[in-house]
């Protein structure tokens, strides 16, 4: 049946709307039009122009006009972060029709309107929709709240004119082999054969499974073990007795095994293991303190060592994500080591530092008495002498030492030298002649902060766009990066993976504060050196006041960053937190001597332990297992979703998604097995990325376009195209061949018009982008700069071809012929021979000098970055030393060398003297850099033809009949693979065009498909039933039920048949009837949207009539997110947690009256607690009712003729 048929069978009803009502301020009366499923029939508009036209029950009329990627000013911002308004990259083809571009979902008003309705001071307050008429009339009717509606157990709501409609829709029929139940689609029966996913296949590796993922069991280990050890409860164990003790266990245990030393073992492997070795680590061969101070110092010893390889591996951590110039960065292996020594190093932070601070205070088991001043009654403590006073010290006198005997050996300044090393000392170094060794950097200040660094360093990097070149919202940036997390290969991703974006570094801090705690427990203590003659009641009382005051701001901090990406995680914390301020509290409380301090110090302390110990154990456990469901990649029922026939999901689900299938799947297409997928970038987007390491396959230059896309967005990815592909294409290409044949690598110049921060040499390291066309030069003592316009490309070959600069380049290109070599240059050094004196404005007592000539020295060129290309360093940054001797090094300044490279006096004498060496290496470094450049444009040539830029503008983005497809892709593409892979494609292709036609062909189809394809992807391995019948709802089956809306009792009847509903719901169904109330709803609107048979709503205890748009913007300030989200990811069956969209939250709202201005601070509870994935954020609107009845046990719409609509 034909549209326009439709539309009179529907329409020959249709009555004239009684909803106008009298305005009492303007005394005009105000009519809305009420469109029908005519809406379906649109003129075709120019591909660039978005026209929405909104009639609404409550009055609105406006029309807006959208160009490329760009929304009206006037739209909402959530409007322009969902990606639901802006055309697709080179515009969008409908299914047998000229391009037609709308979404009626996000009208535009003019800028008083849009100033008034988006700048209310009130954010609590119900925004009426701009011209409506807002005056309450009485009705005869109570609506029904749609929690009542939507319940498990809601009677069904009965829509017997959508019913009608749907039962009217032809079948849709696909030919060929597609059509039959068995047989997948083409070629998603290709990606089927893979057993992988488009996301693996794109990244050229599967992620590991969580049991064997290094990233999930380190970062797992580290929380537990820093929350362990950071625990108030354990600090009296941060002693050297303490470790010393808990080492001796081992040796205890095996005791009972054996005789001590294993004298009675027969088998000498048996002695040495289970009696020597057990000996040695508990330390029986010495006192008890000097056990202690040498237990100190081999753990120093080994944190010494391995602080040192942290030192040099995260040195060059920036080498691992961020990469200069066009070459791989060194990233062989899985680094396993720097991955354990981080770990290790994280690990024993927290008692290593604190033994080093109770060494410097002296803490009560480093007394070689016994502690006298328990029980004692007076102070000082009155004691007896230990001896001839010759002999021993002062009964006071033991701190800080080892032994109270005169003429004994102290050991003390050892041990406090080696701790203060590891508390307050940057580092330590030895130089051994020519090798200057760095042997230690201190551990409690240093590393967090180096931590810090390398984390900032490492962390992925979330492109601002989708594939679709759509700007990404903020919950849609935080659920990429979420997956970028699951496949990030750095070594450091245990100490971030668990945290969220912009919370990476959380890990360092989360050390300072655990120490803190454990500080002021060691330092605040009447049994140690510092405060041994304090009060015994007032000191106890300060240091539980202060522990109680860190741990609650912690806990205060805590409750308001929630910096784990995991809500249960975070609910952990917060019990952990605390749990902390319960203990410090109690302890406050005994320390106080407060009544009932027995029952304080057993019964409360011991239910505080259970109950946040308790629900400790539940969060593990919870996190264990994946109990939540029914997870949505967009906000399905929100009437912002746009389902217009060139509706960007079906395009993304459908086309796109089998373009990419047929290029990474196709054996003479796919990426080398061996191929490392590695981009070099900026971390703050400032060049668009490229493909390292090329190949030479299509599907490698299809994700690097899709990575492109990603990183710039359409609008410069069109604006890309036009200039590579336009009339501007021949001046193009000869800035491009200039650029790289000439002045890209080092010694590269650029001084632009602005002023560059910390710049005094304007030479750098300089690489070319093929697309979008980029420059991109690194400096060597400051920042990079972009060059993407033609004006400052072509004045950058202008600067770089000018006789001074090249002469500075040639003055340049001599110095690093000279590098690492012996050069000549006569240099007298004279050296200060005297004392110095600390008085009189620092004069020296005495003076004398001593002079030592020198003739030839080494030259050494210190860098800022790292680029090596065969033996030759190419990197940023240019400082010239002379290295006379081991301690005697110069700057360039000696040979007349400036920031300008002007060829001085000094500097010209310098080189003649050196011209025999320059003439030697000169050459092969100017040959080598040659090299270099002709690699790096051969490559961008190699990649235009292997696969063209403008692949995604011709193909990808638009869907299209095979025989057009095909004439394209002769037209536009040289590689005779790709070629090949359309024209045998034909079927795959022809079969994909058939399915986006069939999910185009009205807006019910359309949501009808994203519904059941965005249910699938998610769910399938989580709804029971599904995975077990894929060919009725997997959407890549013919037979799927996405192609074919069903009236509800068909509906009901095909669920059933598979096990997924029964009319009494069990506990674990997904549908029930009142979840299809909700789904026939959000179809009624998408039929009958502004017609007389749409559903009407309230909002809160509100009289007034509202459509679902009206609702949408009505509540736009209240929800916690406003985008319809992104759902353009591939097939994502993990589940992550995330605030609930818009209408995942109005659907959800109970109704209340008035306006509150509370906030629903135990919207996340479910989520803590990991029942459900998602969760409330800020306030909760008054709750949505909608205008239907119970009669005969089905809600009913309400008749015209019951209500009474309008004013009289």
């Amino acid at each position: 049946m034909a549209v326009q048929d439709l539309v009179e069978l529907y329409e020959s009803q249709r009555t004239q709307s009684c909803n106008d009502q009298t305005n009492s301020k303007e005394g005009a009366n105000k009519s809305t039009l009420k469109p029908s499923p005519a809406r379906f029939i649109k003129r075709a508009q120019r591909h660039d122009e978005v026209t929405v036209d909104v009639s609404r029950k409550a009055g609105i009329s406006s029309t807006s006009t959208l160009h490329g990627d760009v929304p009206n000013a006037d739209i909402t911002e959530a409007a322009a972060s969902n990606g639901e308004t802006m055309p697709l990259v080179g515009g969008n083809v409908d299914v047998g029709s000229p391009p037609i571009i709308y979404d009626r979902a996000l009208p535009a008003y003019g800028p008083a309107i849009g100033s008034t309705f988006e700048t209310s001071k009130n954010p609590n307050r119900t925004f009426y929709p701009p011209n409506s008429d807002t005056t309450k009339v009485a009705f005869s009717h109570t609506p029904v709240a749609a929690t009542v509606v939507f319940a498990r157990t809601a009677p069904p709501l009965h829509l017997p004119r959508l019913d009608g409609y749907l039962s009217t829709l032809p079948t849709p029929s696909f030919s060929g082999e597609s059509g039959t139940k068995e047989t997948m689609f083409p070629p998603m029966d290709q990606l089927a054969r893979t057993g992988s996913s488009l996301e693996n296949l794109e990244a050229n590796c599967s992620p590991a499974p969580p049991w064997r993922n290094r990233t999930t069991i380190l970062s797992s280990s580290v929380n537990w073990l820093l929350g362990l050890m950071g625990s108030s409860v354990l600090a009296s164990f941060y002693s050297l007795q303490g470790v010393f003790n808990t080492v001796q266990i081992f040796a205890l245990i095996l005791s009972t095994i054996v005789p001590h030393a294993g004298g009675s073992i027969g088998n000498k492997w048996r002695r040495l293991f289970l009696g020597t070795i057990p000996n040695v680590l508990a330390l029986n061969f010495a006192s008890t303190l000097l056990q202690s101070l040498f237990f100190l110092l081999i753990f120093m010893a080994v944190a010494s060592a391995l602080l040192y390889y942290f030192y040099l591996s995260a040195c060059h951590c920036d080498r691992y994500n961020t990469i200069e110039g066009l070459q791989h960065a060194e990233t062989k292996g899985k680094r396993w080591g720097l991955l354990i020594v981080t770990f290790l190093l994280t690990v024993i932070y927290l008692p290593l530092s604190t033994m080093a601070v109770h060494v410097l205070v002296w803490s009560e088991d480093l007394w070689v008495v016994p502690n006298p001043y328990v029980n004692a009654t007076t102070s000082p403590p009155v004691l007896p002498p230990l001896g001839p006073a010759n002999i021993f010290r002062d009964p006071l006198d033991f701190c800080w030492t080892t032994t109270m005997k005169r003429n004994e050996v102290n050991y003390a300044p050892v041990a406090i030298v080696l701790s203060a090393i590891i508390f307050f000392f940057v580092r330590l170094a030895i130089s051994f002649s020519n090798l200057k060794l760095l042997i230690f950097r201190q551990l409690t200040i240093w590393f967090p902060i180096a931590l810090r660094r390398v984390i900032r360093q490492s962390v992925p990097k979330v492109d601002k766009f989708t594939e679709l070149g759509r700007p990404r919202s903020k919950v849609d940036m935080d659920g990429e990066y979420h997956r970028l997390l699951q496949r990030d290969n750095n070594p450091f991703a245990f100490l971030y993976s668990g945290f969220r974006r912009r919370w990476g570094t959380y890990e360092s801090t989360y050390l300072f504060a655990k120490l803190s705690t454990l500080v002021i427990i060691a330092v605040l203590d009447p049994n140690n050196c510092l405060f041994r003659t304090g009060s015994r009641s007032t000191i106890p009382v300060v240091r539980q006041v202060l522990l109680l005051l860190s741990t609650l701001g912690f806990f205060i901090a805590q409750c308001i960053f929630a910096p784990f990406l995991d809500p249960v995680n975070n609910a952990s914390e917060w019990i952990s937190r605390l749990n902390y301020v319960a203990t410090a509290a109690t302890a406050l409380a005994i320390t106080l001597n407060i009544p009932g301090k027995n029952i304080i110090n057993t019964y409360v302390l011991y239910s505080i332990y259970i109950i946040t110990y308790g629900l400790s154990f539940y969060f593990s456990v919870i996190n264990l297992n994946i109990t939540q469901r029914t997870v949505k990649s967009i906000d399905v029922f929100s009437p912002r979703l746009n389902t217009s026939p060139s509706s960007l999901h079906t395009t993304r689900r459908i086309w796109q998604e089998a373009i990419t299938t047929l290029l990474l799947t196709t054996p003479s297409c796919t990426i080398p097995e061996d191929q490392v997928m590695c981009f070099a970038q900026a971390k703050g987007s400032e060049f668009p990325p490229y493909l390292l390491n090329f190949q030479g396959s299509p599907s490698e230059r299809h994700v690097e376009n899709l990575k492109i896309l990603r990183e710039v967005g359409s609008l410069t990815y069109n604006r890309a195209v036009a200039l590579t592909t336009g009339p501007d294409y021949a001046w193009y290409r000869r800035l491009e061949d200039e650029i790289q044949k000439e002045y890209t690598g080092p010694d590269s110049y650029w001084k632009g018009c602005s002023t560059i921060p910390n710049c005094t040499s304007f030479f750098g390291n300089a690489w070319w982008i093929p697309f979008p066309p980029t420059l991109v030069i690194q400096y060597d003592d400051g920042p990079c700069a972009v060059l993407r316009e033609a004006s400052d490309l072509e004045a950058y070959i202008a600067q770089n071809s000018s006789p001074d600069i090249q002469r500075r380049r040639q003055v340049r290109m001599s110095l690093r012929a000279l590098e690492g070599q012996t050069v000549h240059w006569p240099y007298e050094h004279i050296d200060s021979i005297g004392s110095q004196q600390f008085w009189c404005c620092w004069r020296k007592r005495y003076t004398a000098s001593k002079l030592t000539s020198y003739r030839f020295c080494k030259l050494r060129i210190k860098r800022k970055g790292y680029l090596m290309w065969h033996g030759l360093h190419l990197g940023s940054g240019f400082r010239v030393e002379l290295e006379y001797s081991q301690r005697l090094r110069v700057s360039g300044a000696v040979i007349g060398l400036n920031d300008d490279f002007d060829l001085t006096s000094p500097l010209a004498r310098f080189l003649e003297l050196n011209m025999t060496l320059i003439d030697q290496r000169h050459h092969g470094i100017e040959n080598e850099m040659c090299n270099y450049r002709r690699h790096n444009r051969r490559a961008c040539r190699w990649k235009s033809r292997v696969l063209t830029y403008q692949f995604l503008t011709n193909v990808y983005n638009k869907p299209q009949e095979a025989d057009e497809l095909a004439r394209n892709a002769v037209k536009f593409e040289c590689d005779a693979r790709v070629c090949q892979l359309i024209l045998r494609s034909e079927a795959a292709i022809a079969a994909t065009y058939q399915r986006f036609g069939a999910a185009s062909k009205s807006e019910a189809a359309t949501w009808w498909y994203i519904f059941w394809d965005d249910l699938w992807r998610r769910n399938h391995d989580t709804i029971k039933g599904l995975q077990q019948h894929a060919t009725e709802f997997n959407p890549h089956y013919a037979t799927s039920i996405a192609y074919t809306p069903l009236p509800r009792a068909e509906l009901e009847s095909f669920l059933t048949q598979y096990g997924l509903f029964h009319q009494k719901p069990q506990w674990n169904d997904f549908f029930h009837s009142g979840f299809l109330n909700k789904l026939y709803l959000r179809l009624n609107d998408a039929v009958f949207r502004d017609s007389s048979r749409a559903i009407m709503f309230h909002l809160g205890d509100d009289l007034c009539e509202f459509n679902m748009e009206d609702i949408d913007l009505a509540t736009q300030g209240q929800n916690s997110t406003l985008g319809t989200g992104g759902g353009t990811d591939h097939d994502l069956s993990w589940i992550r947690a995330r605030p609930a969209y818009r209408w995942e939250g109005l659907l959800n709202d109970p109704p209340r009256s008035g306006i509150s201005n509370r906030q629903n601070w135990l919207g996340k509870l479910g989520a803590w607690f990991g029942i459900t994935p998602l969760w409330r954020s800020g306030q909760p609107s008054n709750g949505i009712s909608i205008d239907v009845r119970l009669e005969n046990g089905r809600f009913v719409l309400i008749d015209d003729s019951m209500s009474t609509r309008g004013s009289h």
